[in-house]
């Protein structure tokens, strides 16, 4: 996600490492089409229970495509993957993006995925992840180092399996959830895919360039008219995709102050805040994330959860021409590395402490939808696993959910 992601501290980082298991012998799987079922553009109407149910039920029903990769680990050939699974990549980075009210617009850009492609072999090839490689990587390239700089980064999963790790965002050092909020950041209109196949004694790998030229765009439209975006978010959500983790990102947003109130049925729900992060001219948004000590997960009746956030600083007015922040030229040296300081250049010259806020308060309902509802397990699960006569796995033992290295 850029601190990031690894995201790491200028970006976030996904790590968790621990068991490996091997999936073999399965045959091909069918080949994979675009569904061209329920609309999602802009968004999910995500008040509609029963247009949730068939979203999610659609488009998590196409089984994942082979990698199909092209290059090779000797002389460091990047290659290319497979042209269904960037699309089925990019497909799930929509269905994301328009159950969380943001335009599920994004397209692929070629130029991207062949920077991507070229950091998921340094990726897979070194068996680290890193978003600022060292130049002793193995088959490092300017190109791979600029994409693990701009880009999200997954070993052990590919395609949307991996696009389904961001969101939840795992693991001790992604507490700021930076991968999912590049991801369902509003103004996004291309990204990169880049994939590693792997072998018997290398990790495969996915790169997502999650930044464009339009970043800083401040005149994109969210569902949301207060213009949060959250996951889980307001509305029906199936509980599959409920994670331990909870975010409310607003751009510009001062969250220092912001307090929080959870419940179900009139009852508090504890939680602990794990990430408050409030940011001017950046990208990411300001984020605050939390952690419901009740698991949403294995519900067997739908729940409703209300959240309310008080104390949310809000700029009237910036004090810096948004429109006027440029992104450096991404294939410049000098700032190739500088992947998580996407911001107004001028910013220190901004006394951050003379802005003006509004302090308000913001109030959502999230569903939980039964995770029996319309055979909603049984059809995430079967698309969870990637169809790869390959496919690896990292099992987390202390959770059950199936989880890999990503930064």
């Amino acid at each position: 996600m850029p601190r990031r992601l690894a995201i790491a501290s200028p970006v976030v980082v996904l790590v968790a490492v621990i068991l490996l298991a091997f999936v073999s012998g399965q045959s091909a799987p069918p080949l994979y089409s675009a569904p061209d079922g329920p609309a999602i553009r802009p968004w999910i109407n995500t008040d509609d229970r029963a247009a949730v149910i068939e979203a999610f039920t659609h488009w998590y029903g196409a089984p994942q495509p082979e990698v199909a990769w092209t290059g090779a680990y000797q002389g460091c050939s990047p290659g290319d993957s497979s042209d269904l699974l960037r699309e089925a990549t990019i497909d799930r980075v929509n269905f994301f993006r328009a159950m969380a009210g943001v335009p599920a617009a994004v397209q692929e850009d070629p130029g991207f995925s062949e920077l991507a492609q070229a950091g998921a072999l340094m990726m897979s090839a070194e068996g680290k992840l890193s978003h600022y490689p060292d130049h002793d990587y193995q088959c490092f390239t300017s190109d791979g180092e600029l994409a693990a700089a701009n880009s999200n980064l997954y070993l052990g999963r590919t395609g949307p399996w991996a696009v389904d790790g961001y969101i939840e965002d795992p693991g001790d050092k992604n507490v700021d959830v930076g991968h999912r909020i590049t991801i369902l950041h509003p103004p996004t209109t291309r990204m990169g895919v880049g994939h590693v196949a792997g072998d018997e004694s290398r990790y495969p790998a996915n790169v997502l360039w999650v930044f464009d030229d339009d970043v800083f765009d401040k005149t994109t439209n969210v569902r949301e008219q207060s213009g949060f975006v959250a996951w889980p978010p307001r509305g029906y959500v199936p509980g599959e995709l409920v994670y331990p983790r909870w975010s409310f990102s607003l751009s510009e947003a001062d969250l220092s102050a912001a307090e929080l109130t959870m419940t179900a049925n009139g009852e508090p729900i504890p939680y602990s805040i794990v990430a408050r992060l409030s940011k001017e001219g950046e990208v990411p948004s300001s984020v605050l994330v939390w952690e419901p000590s009740q698991s949403v997960m294995q519900a067997t009746e739908d729940i409703t959860y209300t959240v309310s956030i008080s104390g949310v600083g809000v700029p009237l007015s910036s004090g810096v021409d948004l429109a006027a922040l440029a992104l450096v030229d991404q294939r410049e040296p000098s700032d190739r590395l500088e992947r998580f300081r996407r911001e107004n250049p001028d910013r220190e010259q901004a006394d951050s402490a003379n802005q003006s806020y509004e302090t308000m308060t913001f109030s959502y309902e999230v569903t939980v939808l039964a995770s029996s509802e319309g055979g909603l397990r049984s059809a995430v699960m079967a698309a969870l696993e990637p169809a790869s006569d390959r496919a690896r796995s990292v099992v987390d033992s202390g959770r059950s959910r199936l989880r890999s290295i990503g930064l």
